[in-house]
């Protein structure tokens, strides 16, 4: 794959503190700001390249993750003994798939998952919006998500689908076993060939003035649950 560029100031920190061996070199003018200052300290003290310019604002060019596939996953699910996987079932707007990995990252998700067909996968606008996150939380793409849910269940996960129509609450399930949860589109929720396969469908409860959340909000809420547990 080709190396990217990005003139994000929080995507080139996420970089910096995480993966600075990715990082070609930064770009960056002279001046005193002090979060370019520290940002410049940052990358001096990373090993990484920093050229100085007089007519381009701060940028960085790095090499950028990979798409994975069903057999990253197995492997990451049998080096970790309790994994958080989060599965998107056809969510297609670059937004909220970008956000989604930003909160996925912060709430400590051991891979997001997302199928071949119909999903918005790794496009540079993801990358763009998830400030970075993209570059470090794994992004799985599997032929049949079905087929997935199947193996995780043989495997002791418990499966977990999001549903505003169903009576238990989010925050009312046992984030601590090894969890997968899965969040639908907003148009059309989870696929009903899908909820056979789910343990316990879960709801967010909400003022009744409103119908739903965005899904990257709903994750948000949901995620930050199981990493309370967690921690």
């Amino acid at each position: 794959m080709k190396k990217l560029e990005t003139y994000d100031q929080n995507f080139i920190k996420t970089l910096l503190d995480n993966l600075p061996q990715n990082i070609d070199e930064v770009s960056v003018q002279k001046n005193n700001n002090k979060k370019i200052l520290e940002l410049i300290s940052l990358a001096e003290k990373k090993g990484v390249r920093v050229l100085f310019n007089k007519d381009r604002k701060l940028s960085a060019t790095y090499k950028p993750s990979q798409i994975q596939d069903i057999n990253f996953l197995e492997k990451l699910i049998s080096q970790k003994k309790n994994s958080l996987i989060l599965i998107l079932d056809h969510v297609m707007d670059p937004q909220n798939v970008g956000s989604i990995l930003r909160t996925a990252l912060a709430a400590d998700v051991d891979a997001l998952v997302v199928s071949k067909d119909r999903a918005c996968h790794l496009t540079e606008t993801v990358r763009k919006v998830s400030k970075g996150a993209s570059e470090i939380v794994p992004f799985v793409i599997v032929n049949n998500i079905k087929y997935l849910l199947k193996n995780l269940k043989t495997l002791n996960f418990n499966v977990l689908g999001c549903d505003g129509a169903a009576e238990k609450k989010y925050y009312e399930c046992n984030y601590k076993l090894p969890t997968a949860i899965i969040m639908g589109s907003e148009g059309d929720g989870i696929k009903l060939n899908l909820k056979k396969h789910i343990d316990e469908m879960i709801r967010i409860p909400m003022n009744k003035q409103i119908e739903s959340l965005n899904v990257s909000n709903a994750c948000s809420v949901i995620l930050f649950e199981a990493r309370k547990q967690r921690i």
